[in-house]
C-alpha cells in the first residue's frame, strides 16, 4: 500500500513540473496556446498516460482566463463544452487564470490531479481573496484525520467557509446523490490497496476511475481509513463582494498508515508566474 500512495505522491510532484515548465513566459498566452503547453509535457512524461482522466474537458486538461467580472471561472462543470479552451481569451495583466488537469500514473493507474488560480495583476482585494481561500481550503486538509467521516469534514468546511466570509461556487449535483449540497473532493480510486484500477484502454480506465471514487461530499458518512488518498477542492467566492473572482485550488490528502501528506505543489508554480504574495506559511 505504502507503494501505492508513494506513486500519487509522485505523479502529483510530476503535476507540479508540468505546470511550472507550461507557465513559463505566459503573458499574452491565449487558453487554447496554455493547454497544448501542457498536453505537450504530459505526453514528454513516460511515467504518466500522454492525457489526463478527466475528459471532458478535452484530454482531461482546462484552461480558464478571464477579467472582470469573471463570469467564465463560475462553471458549473469543466466537462461543459461551453469552457473549452478558446483561441481568443488571453491571459493579460488583469486576467484571473483557472487551471486544472488530470494526470494518471500507468503503472498503478491512480490519480494526481492538480487545480489552481493565477493573478499577477495589481489588485490588492483579489490578491487577499486568493490568500485567505487557498488558505481556508489547506485547513480543511489539515484537519482531515483517520476515522473521520467526509460528512463531518464536510460540515467543518461549511463553518470554515461561513467564518472567512467564503462561499463554494456553484457546481453541478452529483447523479450518485441529488440531496448534497456541498461536494469538495473525491477518493483516487486504487490508492488504498483494497480495488484495482482495471482497464485494457485506456478509455476503459478512465471510465473505471470515474464510477469507483468515493465522492467528498455533505451525505457521504464513509469513514477515512488508515491508508487512502483523497482530493480536497473548492472554488471559492467572497459572500461579500461580488467583484472577486472564484478561486479555485485543488489538494491531495494522503495517509499512509494514519501518517498524512497533504500534495499541494504549488510553490513552483507561484514562483514561475512571479505570485510571491502566495508565499503562505
Amino acid at each position: 500500500m505504502a507503494d501505492l500512495i508513494d506513486t500519487v505522491v509522485k505523479t502529483r510532484n510530476i503535476a507540479e513540473e508540468i505546470a511550472a515548465q507550461s507557465l513559463l513566459n505566459i503573458d499574452g498566452i491565449s487558453e487554447i496556446e496554455l493547454y497544448e503547453r501542457i498536453l505537450k509535457a504530459m505526453s514528454s512524461h513516460v511515467e504518466i498516460f500522454p492525457r489526463g482522466w478527466y475528459d471532458p474537458p478535452r484530454d482531461g486538461i482546462s484552461v480558464l482566463f478571464d477579467r472582470a467580472p469573471f463570469g467564465r471561472l463560475l462553471y458549473d462543470s469543466l466537462r461543459n463544452l461551453e469552457y473549452a479552451p478558446s483561441p481568443t481569451r488571453l491571459f493579460e495583466k488583469e486576467s484571473v487564470g483557472g487551471i486544472y488537469f488530470s494526470p494518471v500514473n500507468k503503472t498503478t493507474k491512480t490519480l494526481g490531479d492538480i487545480g489552481f488560480t493565477l493573478y499577477r495583476g495589481d489588485n490588492k482585494e483579489i490578491k487577499e481573496h486568493l490568500r485567505k481561500s487557498y488558505a481556508v481550503v489547506l485547513q480543511i486538509a489539515e484537519h482531515a484525520e483517520v476515522g473521520m467521516s467526509f460528512s463531518s469534514l464536510c460540515k467543518f468546511a461549511s463553518e470554515l467557509f461561513s467564518a472567512n466570509g467564503l462561499k463554494p461556487s456553484r457546481r453541478a449535483i452529483l447523479s450518485s446523490d441529488q440531496n448534497q449540497s456541498l461536494n469538495l473532493g473525491h477518493s483516487v480510486p486504487g490508492a488504498s490497496g483494497n480495488e484495482v484500477i482495471e482497464g485494457d484502454s485506456f478509455e476503459e480506465i478512465k471510465e473505471n476511475i470515474r464510477t469507483k471514487r468515493v465522492h467528498f461530499i455533505n451525505t457521504e458518512d464513509f469513514k477515512i481509513p488508515e491508508t487512502y488518498a483523497f482530493t480536497v477542492e473548492s472554488r471559492l467566492e467572497s459572500a461579500t463582494d461580488s467583484n472577486m473572482p472564484s478561486a479555485s485550488w485543488h489538494f491531495i490528502v494522503c495517509f499512509d498508515k494514519g501518517k498524512k501528506i497533504i500534495l499541494n505543489n504549488f510553490q513552483e508554480i507561484f514562483k514561475v508566474v512571479e505570485m510571491d504574495y502566495m508565499n503562505i506559511k
